[in-house]
């Protein structure tokens, strides 16, 4: 280091080019923190660990030739900025493929933030003594200069535009099922890194140089996207023929603000009368139909348990939902919650046999003056659960309990706007068979209906939900306008045709199917209680071009059809028999 020269220990540290030009980046060394690697994970980790020295090499040389360039902090915002971005990509695939086969490594996401150190610094990761340097793919191109116009004046205006990418969904045709849990793992981290991208844009105006916004935000942007990408691709190669011309799709231009807007996909033909909506066919129970149900009575989330988390389609991923998602039922839901938390935590539900996870997307008043909730989205009503009460099973929910969590969505949900509204009731109804008794489903069952990617998935997996009181045999999927009188209604039926072997599958959908068009669960599968949710809320205008809407990912544009709903059986054993027992007895629980 150069007599006299600022340390650059942490990230944000002012640097001053002309003395760190001299300088090397210093990154921590991951092949030391790793554990035995598996045989099985060894090619991948060490085409990983060759990318890290191809990234810290590339960043030194970015160091060296950029003396002059930029303002006080452009080396964090255009070198190690975009430096760490990388390594965190390529550190999570070493762990991914160690955890395919193994216990996956914990304690690496700290090693990918380098700093400034003396620039005969070692190269940080060694290939393994003995072998040949792996070859790695080529690095993805960076993208180009925004096409359209010009990259924003520091001063100018660049918060109004918005950073507008191509869609992957678009281009993926039949993701295989054994893929699809995978895919849409990283179709979601797509379109959190394009909204966390548009963030920055929104709160740099005025930073760096006339290549900020290219160094610093579309350029490091375009490399997160192409490792997404390419682990997309990875993902259905290993079932099926690998998707080719996916590369071009990582780079992202600026466009209008407007192209990316929540509403911009929204329009009259999103909303129906419901007095203009068919009624449905009515299927009729046969001989041996189970006709009575049971009723889980959970509240209406006064507690505020909201987070923008999907257990389900994106476990362990903070922020995996992409939209807000709100609970009753188990007060511990989040993406990293695990069968045995689940078991543990404390419930809403008066029958404390009942932990069950029961979640949907909030549904959002919209208006004029609405403010886009990546400005935050905390909702504060929090709220005490005092419903308590005794059981039919003879249990007693007396501990209430304050959700020490309140609803506070840390992460906040930047996809969406309008008022979060909670329903004012909530209706979770187990159901029979039309042509059979059910039999118990088993614990931590995981149930999913309708899809939140039916927009760009098409309609295979949506459902219908909406309709209004006093017209619940007409059900839509387009948000329903009801008249004077009548309220908002939601309805998902859950899947309810069990293979009799798996709580979950790759695609989420395959463990547990719906019956077919006379009722009947499918040969292979055995009837389990159908769970039935139903939320109605008594305050929803129906005035205005798009008066409400339901939480969805950017790229579905709030589309109604993407509604859909989870839940995580989580009863006990003589619950769910007691469920059984009503369904088939033909009572009413």
């Amino acid at each position: 280091m150069l007599s006299g020269s600022p340390p650059y220990a942490q990230a944000g540290v002012d640097v001053y080019l002309s003395t760190v030009a001299a300088e090397g980046i210093a990154c921590p060394n991951v092949a030391d923190k790793l554990p035995d690697i598996p045989a099985a994970a060894k090619a991948e980790v060490d085409r990983n660990l060759a990318q890290l020295d191809k990234q810290l090499q590339e960043a030194n040389d970015r160091l060296a030739t950029s003396e002059g360039q930029g303002g006080p902090n452009f080396v964090q915002n255009a070198i190690l900025g975009p430096l760490a971005d990388k390594r965190a990509a390529a550190i999570d695939r070493i762990a991914i493929a160690i955890g395919r086969v193994a216990e996956r490594p914990t304690g690496l996401d700290d090693l990918a933030t380098c700093s400034l150190g003396d620039s005969a610094a070692p190269s940080q990761e060694a290939t393994p003594s003995g072998q040949a340097t792996p070859s790695t793919p080529p690095e993805q191109t960076t993208a180009p200069p925004p096409t359209g116009s010009a990259t924003p004046d520091p001063g100018g205006g660049q918060a109004a535009q918005t950073i507008v990418c191509p869609n992957v969904a678009d281009k993926l045709s039949d993701v295989p099922a054994a893929a699809k849990a995978e895919v849409d793992r990283n179709l979601a981290q797509l379109d959190k890194q394009l909204q966390e991208a548009n963030d920055r844009l929104a709160t740099s105006e005025g930073q760096g140089g006339p290549n900020f916004v290219q160094n610093a935000i579309l350029g490091p942007l375009a490399d997160k996207r192409a490792a997404a990408i390419d682990r997309i691709a990875i993902a259905i190669g290993r079932v099926a023929e690998r998707p080719t011309g996916l590369d071009d799709l990582a780079t992202c231009s600026l466009g209008d603000s407007a192209q990316n807007s929540a509403d911009a996909g929204l329009s009259a033909d999103d909303y129906v009368d419901i007095r203009d909506v068919p009624k449905a066919e009515q299927q009729q129970a046969g001989e041996n139909a189970s006709t009575g149900t049971y009723t889980s009575q959970c509240g209406t989330n006064r507690q505020g348990h909201s987070n923008t988390d999907n257990l389900i389609l994106a476990p362990g991923m903070s922020d995996g939902a992409q939209l807000r998602q709100d609970y009753v039922g188990n007060l511990s839901t989040d993406a990293f919650s695990t069968n045995e938390s689940l078991a543990a935590a404390d419930t809403t539900c008066r029958t404390r046999d009942d932990r069950s996870a029961y979640f949907w997307p909030t549904l959002r008043v919209r208006g004029s003056d609405d403010e886009s909730a990546a400005k935050g989205d905390t909702n504060t009503e929090g709220g005490t659960y005092t419903e308590g009460g005794t059981n039919a099973e003879g249990g007693t929910n007396a501990e209430g309990g304050t959700n020490a969590e309140g609803d506070t969505n840390a992460e906040g949900d930047t996809n969406n706007v309008g008022t979060p509204v909670q329903p004012t009731s909530v209706k979770l109804e187990y159901r029979g068979n039309l042509t059979s008794e059910v039999t118990a489903a088993p614990r931590f069952l995981r149930m999913i209906s309708g899809d939140a990617r039916a927009a760009s998935n098409g309609a295979e997996n949506a459902r219908p939900t909406f309709t209004c009181t006093g017209f619940t045999d007409r059900l839509t999927d387009k948000y329903p306008i009801c008249p004077s009188g009548s309220d908002l209604v939601r309805v998902f039926d859950m899947p309810s045709c069990w293979d009799g072997q798996n709580l979950d599958s790759a695609d989420h959908r395959t463990h547990l199917v719906f019956p077919d068009e006379t009722g009947a669960c499918p040969s292979g599968t055995e009837a389990v209680p159908q769970l039935r949710m139903t939320l109605t809320y008594d305050d929803v205008p129906t005035s205005g071009d798009a008066p409400f809407a339901v939480d969805g990912f950017a790229s579905e544009q709030n589309d109604p059809s993407t509604d859909h709903a989870g839940a995580i059986g989580v009863m006990s054993h003589r619950l769910m028999n007691t469920v059984v027992r009503c369904i088939n007895n033909g009572k009413n629980c």
